[in-house]
């Protein structure tokens, strides 16, 4: 098992280093997914299983805002990192917050290069809202919205909300 593992681990390391930041990431609606959003690999490559009835519900603001956070996994070899040290539970823990810290931070970035501060907002204001005490992979939902302010206000110099 762990040579599968490792031979799975080390073929996607390959496909990536073939992929560019414009790789083609499919987006797969899952309408059981337990979650609003995931972001993996599978055997055509990376995609993004995404739950159409929760993403309907959140409003198409906060869902870009969630979608760019899964594409921030992607782009950021988050998924690959987390497959090389799926056998390390300490560097598996770290890992996981830290991720997901970059991927906020990397939607942020991504819709203020688009100047668009309204995803940004809907971004924070949808974790604010859903006041979730997180979990061992996700900080606690307003810790992550504060941080999305302090992205927000780092890259252009201004308050998200005035």
């Amino acid at each position: 098992m762990k040579t599968l593992r490792f031979y799975f681990a080390f073929v996607l390391i390959l496909l990536s280093a073939n992929l560019s930041k414009a790789q083609d990431i499919r987006q797969i609606a899952v309408t059981n997914l337990s979650d609003i959003a995931i972001a993996s690999y599978d055997m055509m490559g990376p995609v993004i299983y995404y739950n159409p009835m929760q993403m309907q519900q959140v409003g198409p603001y906060a869902a870009q805002f969630i979608m760019a956070h899964e594409y921030g996994h992607h782009n950021l070899g988050h998924i690959i990192r987390r497959l090389w040290n799926a056998n390390n539970p300490y560097i598996q823990a770290w890992l996981d917050l830290n991720m997901e810290n970059e991927a906020d931070a990397y939607a942020v970035n991504y819709w203020v290069n688009q100047y668009n501060k309204a995803v940004v907002q809907a971004g924070y204001n949808w974790f604010w809202a859903i006041n979730n005490l997180g979990d061992r992979t996700h900080l606690p939902s307003r810790v992550r919205a504060y941080n999305i302010a302090q992205y927000y206000q780092q890259l252009t110099g201004m308050p998200l909300f005035p």
